[in-house]
């Protein structure tokens, strides 16, 4: 199910056409890369609480449930799927993602319960965050974001989680049976990820950081 409805896809043409490269007396972001393409997803990072109560979890999952679990430190809450995008089009849509950054300051999150996607035999584990306004609007704003700069993403409807497992077979354990720690999580900018594709799972390169700037006087 798309966000969007068909008047905003005809709607963002228009504004590309009026979009600048560059924005007047301001740094362009910088993307480093050598690929042509790369697959790619814009995200929100998690500080070290969040991780840590996390890693309780998949632990407590890996214990009682055959899947495959990532490193800590590849926990993060997506924000949207790019698939395969050029340098070029990385460049603008962090361009653009600085002018919406300028429109929100850092906010906390709070993860929440367990849940999974797929079959309880070959699912995928989250973990959610209690629901939060800013984070359903900064979504939108990704969204439109991805359109101004015509990268054709995934824009099913946006769904709060942090991936903690994939292919886990969950027919032993009843997740609710697991108690999470309401542990609250500051996120501060917008992350633009290369994913590579591994055969023991993939591996996430940081490309590029948008930081939340907006402040209590700018209000």
């Amino acid at each position: 199910m798309s966000f969007w409805p068909n008047a905003y896809r005809k709607q963002r043409n228009s504004r590309l056409a009026t979009m600048s490269d560059h924005r007047h007396g301001q740094h362009r972001p910088h993307v480093h890369g050598h690929e042509n393409t790369f697959r790619a997803f814009l995200a929100l990072d998690l500080e070290s609480d969040a991780r840590h109560e996390l890693s309780r979890l998949a632990a407590l999952l890996k214990e009682q449930c055959h899947g495959s679990y990532p490193p800590s430190e590849a926990y993060h809450m997506t924000l949207a799927f790019l698939g395969d995008i050029t340098l070029n089009q990385a460049e603008m849509l962090m361009n653009v993602l600085e002018d919406v950054c300028d429109r929100y300051e850092p906010f906390e999150l709070k993860l929440c319960r367990l849940g999974f996607f797929g079959q309880p035999e070959s699912g995928t584990v989250f973990c959610s965050t209690e629901r939060n306004n800013t984070l359903l609007s900064l979504a939108q704003d990704v969204y439109r974001a991805a359109w101004d700069v015509r990268i054709p993403f995934d824009d099913k409807q946006f769904r709060a989680h942090i991936t903690l497992g994939r292919r886990v077979d969950l027919s032993p354990l009843r997740l609710n049976s697991i108690e999470v720690n309401h542990v609250p999580f500051t996120v501060k900018g917008i992350t633009l990820y290369k994913s590579i594709l591994r055969p023991s799972g993939p591996i996430y390169e940081k490309i590029s950081f948008s930081a939340f700037t907006k402040t209590q006087a700018t209000k």
